[in-house]
């Protein structure tokens, strides 16, 4: 199947910033190593992806027969499922284009060698790549402990021309494929993603940032990333927007509480059983003399 060709220790993982900042459906440390690994052997005048890439898999686990050897099977397999998700801007229509896709087409795994042929689709993502990318060391990725560490390093890369990124949590989820107790429990998010993951990443790599909540009210709706090495005051334009954001969803919804409620009540707002706010709105806006301008039982 071609010439051996193993990747070598300091090669550079190169990646389209729309790969990285995709969805990734990968949940081990080992698998993402290999992939990691895979990635660094194209080259950068390889201009399709039509050859065999291989990896020694004793760069990754000490044990390669017995155990370990059913261990890279399964690591195989994981491999073969990892999908990518994209969605993006429709100047034709409403909504995203969303695509999805495998990366690998085949994967052999022989005599302590993982080897894999990428899918055609994935040229666009790791191919003639001169603008709007990202790379980083793959020995300083090797040495990521967990797939969020591993993950959230390679992401926050992406961005790191910039002063700072302002991420929202639905969008940090998406790109690292939270569970759902991660999703509705910030605290468990923050303490064994974000906390760890910042450190692991200082630990061991020499990529540095810092992190903060943006919060709106008591929620926090987005993290602020910080990259630069004197740490900015928060944006407070962003947080001022985020609160406006709110109060106007808040104050629509309302006023759409108090306009059921005057149609349902046939303008007839003497006895007021609704939520207090609801119908304090109501008499503030006169939403009732939408609905029934001459009622004579309003009370104003």
């Amino acid at each position: 199947m071609g010439t051996q060709q193993l990747t070598l220790p300091g090669e550079i993982v190169k990646k389209d910033n729309r790969l990285v900042r995709s969805k990734l459906n990968i949940s081990s440390v080992d698998a993402s190593r290999i992939l990691a690994n895979l990635v660094a052997c194209i080259h950068t005048d390889d201009k399709s992806l039509k050859r065999v890439y291989r990896v020694a898999v004793k760069d990754f686990l000490a044990d390669t027969s017995g155990r370990g050897y059913t261990r890279v099977k399964g690591l195989c397999r994981e491999l073969a499922q990892v999908t990518v998700e994209l969605e993006e801007p429709d100047p034709d229509g409403p909504h995203p284009i969303f695509e999805i896709g495998t990366i690998f087409s085949r994967i052999v795994y022989k005599k302590g060698i993982v080897e894999a042929e990428f899918n055609a689709h994935m040229a666009p993502f790791l191919l003639d790549l001169q603008q709007c990318f990202t790379q980083y060391s793959l020995i300083e990725y090797l040495k990521l402990p967990s797939t969020y560490s591993q993950r959230l390093f390679e992401i926050l890369k992406s961005w790191s021309g910039k002063p700072e990124v302002i991420l929202s949590i639905a969008e940090l989820h998406r790109m690292l494929d939270s569970p759902e107790s991660f999703r509705e429990n910030f605290k468990n998010f923050r303490t064994r993603v974000l906390e760890k993951a910042h450190k692991d990443i200082t630990e061991k790599t020499s990529f540095r940032f810092e992190w903060e909540p943006v919060k709106v009210g008591r929620s926090v709706e987005k993290i602020r990333f910080i990259f630069s090495s004197k740490k900015l005051p928060l944006a407070k334009k962003e947080q001022e927007d985020a609160k406006e954001e709110k109060r106007n969803r808040l104050i629509n919804q309302r006023f759409q509480r108090a306009l059921s409620c005057a149609i349902e009540k046939g303008g007839d707002c003497r006895t007021m059983d609704n939520v207090r706010i609801v119908c304090k709105l109501c008499r503030e806006r006169r939403v009732y003399e939408l609905c029934y301008p001459k009622h004579p039982n309003i009370t104003k």
